[in-house]
């Protein structure tokens, strides 16, 4: 049985549901940002920016899906998630990278602080750190908000949006079972 439906590009798809999402990541970043940038070093920022991401891809690809005739292959599903976390990821390195070096160049110094002392906090419980340990630990936190460092970030969140997208393309894909026989 041929598909009735209007063509969709996955790709283009996929790319429109990244810029999107990267949009929303964006903008996520800057009305935190403007409330109060310690929030950005929390744990339930991170915790809640997952799920609200999770939830985003899901929707993308079952518009996709829905948009293609209701089926969409393991390899399709994994595919338009993929593209999806990317694109948006790199929207938000970008931007990220302007906040850090153009747009308030002290964001980072305040960042690396927030979580230095949240960490110490951590570490007092479990016995404590040493000073040098504390210190490298702030030079690598240093060097993570760097051009260079965000870069190098991105390209490893491309191995989680990997397997982000592996989990995502199962729940997304749906067989023919018309086609099967």
């Amino acid at each position: 049985m041929e598909n009735q439906e209007v063509e969709v590009n996955n790709t283009q798809h996929s790319l429109k549901w990244g810029a999107i999402l990267g949009l929303i990541s964006v903008i996520i970043t800057l009305v935190i940002y403007m409330i109060d940038i310690t929030i950005m070093a929390s744990s339930a920022r991170g915790i809640i920016s997952f799920v609200i991401y999770v939830a985003i891809v899901i929707y993308a690809g079952r518009d996709y899906r829905s948009k293609v005739g209701g089926y969409m292959s393991f390899k399709d599903a994994f595919l338009h998630s993929f593209v999806v976390l990317s694109v948006s990821g790199f929207i938000g390195v970008v931007f990220n990278i302007l906040l850090f070096t153009v747009i308030d160049p002290e964001a980072a110094n305040i960042l690396i602080d927030v979580t230095m002392e949240n960490t110490m906090k951590s570490m007092e419980v479990l016995g404590g750190a040493s000073n040098e340990i504390m210190d490298e630990m702030a030079k690598g936190i240093r060097e993570g908000y760097s051009v260079v460092g965000q870069a190098q970030g991105y390209l490893y969140l491309l191995i989680f949006y990997a397997i982000g997208a592996l989990i995502i393309g199962a729940i997304n894909k749906k067989k023919n079972q018309e086609e099967e026989f």
